[in-house]
C-alpha cells in the first residue's frame, strides 16, 4: 500500500458567490462548495444601421428592443420598411442575451450573452478546514498524490483499474472494455489512439499512462495543443501522462503504487500550464 500523505484542495469559484459549506463540514466528491455567477465573454457588436439599409443617426427610430432587454437568438431587435411597406429589412439577435448597450450616433448594438453560472464541488472526499468569503473553501484529506506532466480534460473521477500488466507495455483498444465505464485505466508505455477512442466509447473517466504520441493526441483532440493552459477540452475524458511524448514506460515506482490502489476511487484533473511548472495533472487516492 502507498504512504498516506495530508492532501489539502482549494475549492472556489472565480467570483462572489454563495458558499454552502461551512469548517467542519465532512464532504463527498460531489458535495457542492459554492456557485456564483460570471460575465460572459461572448459579445457582439451588431451595426443595426447596416443591416437596415439606413443611415446611423435615425436607427433609434426603427429599435423593436432597448438598452437592457433581453433577447432571443434570431429575434427582430429592429426593422425598416420602404415602399409602402413593400420591402422590409430587419436586424436579428445573433445569440441569446441581453443588449448591452445601444449607440444612437452610430447606429450599432452591443448584445452580450447571459451570465455564465459557475459552480464548484468538493472533487475529493474530506474535512472543510478552511472558507474563502464568496468563493468557496480549502478541503483537506489523506492518501496518495502524484503529478504527471502532460494532461487534456478537466476533473474527473472513477475507480482504479489496471488496462496493462507491465509499465513497459502499450495501452491498446484490446485492453479497454465495457466494464471500464466509468473507471480510470492505467496504462504502460503508451497509449494508443484507438484505445483513447474507445475510452471515449466505453464511458472511461480517465487515462493514466506513461506517454502518448503527439500525432495521436493531435487527431484525438481535433487540433494541435498551443501555448496555454488545457483542462476545458471536451473529449469525453481526463488523460493523464505522467512521463511524456512519445513510448515512455510510466516509472516503476509510480506503476507500483497505483498497482496497490487498484479498485481505490481517484481523483484525476488534466489542467496543464504549458511550459511552465506552475499547474501539472494531478492523480489523487484518498486513504
Amino acid at each position: 500500500m502507498s504512504e498516506s500523505i495530508t492532501i489539502q484542495k482549494s475549492r472556489r469559484i472565480p467570483t462572489q458567490g454563495e458558499v454552502f459549506v461551512k469548517v467542519g463540514d465532512e464532504v463527498q466528491p460531489d458535495t457542492l462548495v459554492a456557485r456564483g455567477v460570471v460575465p460572459n465573454p461572448e459579445a457582439h457588436d451588431l451595426r443595426v444601421y447596416s443591416k437596415l439599409g439606413v443611415d446611423p443617426e435615425i436607427v433609434e427610430n426603427f429599435m423593436l428592443k432597448g438598452k437592457d432587454d433581453d433577447v432571443k437568438r434570431d429575434e427582430v431587435i429592429a426593422i425598416a420598411r420602404s415602399f409602402f411597406g413593400r420591402r422590409t429589412k430587419v436586424a436579428r439577435s445573433p445569440i441569446d442575451g441581453k443588449i448591452e448597450g445601444f449607440y444612437p450616433r452610430t447606429g450599432r448594438v452591443i448584445i452580450r450573452g447571459h451570465p455564465i453560472k459557475v459552480e464548484v464541488d468538493a472533487h475529493i472526499p474530506g474535512k472543510v478546514i478552511e472558507l474563502y468569503d464568496g468563493e468557496g473553501a480549502m478541503v483537506e484529506t489523506s492518501g496518495f498524490r502524484t503529478e504527471g506532466v502532460f494532461g487534456v480534460g478537466g476533473e474527473a473521477r472513477g475507480e482504479l483499474a489496471f488496462g496493462v500488466d507491465s509499465r513497459d507495455l502499450p495501452l491498446t483498444s484490446e485492453e479497454v472494455k465495457p466494464e471500464h465505464k466509468g473507471k480510470v485505466i492505467i496504462g504502460g508505455s503508451v497509449v494508443t489512439l484507438d484505445a483513447l477512442r474507445a475510452a471515449v466509447k466505453h464511458g472511461v473517466s480517465g487515462v493514466i499512462v506513461g506517454g502518448v504520441d503527439q500525432k495521436d493526441i493531435t487527431y484525438f483532440l481535433g487540433y494541435e495543443i498551443g501555448v496555454g493552459v488545457t483542462g476545458s477540452e471536451d473529449v469525453g475524458l481526463t488523460l493523464i501522462l505522467t512521463e511524456g511524448f512519445g513510448v515512455n514506460p510510466m516509472s516503476d515506482d509510480r506503476f507500483e503504487a497505483l498497482r496497490g490502489l487498484e479498485g481505490k476511487l481517484a481523483c484525476i484533473d488534466g489542467s496543464t500550464q504549458i511550459r511552465s511548472r506552475s499547474l501539472r495533472p494531478e492523480v489523487v487516492v484518498p486513504l
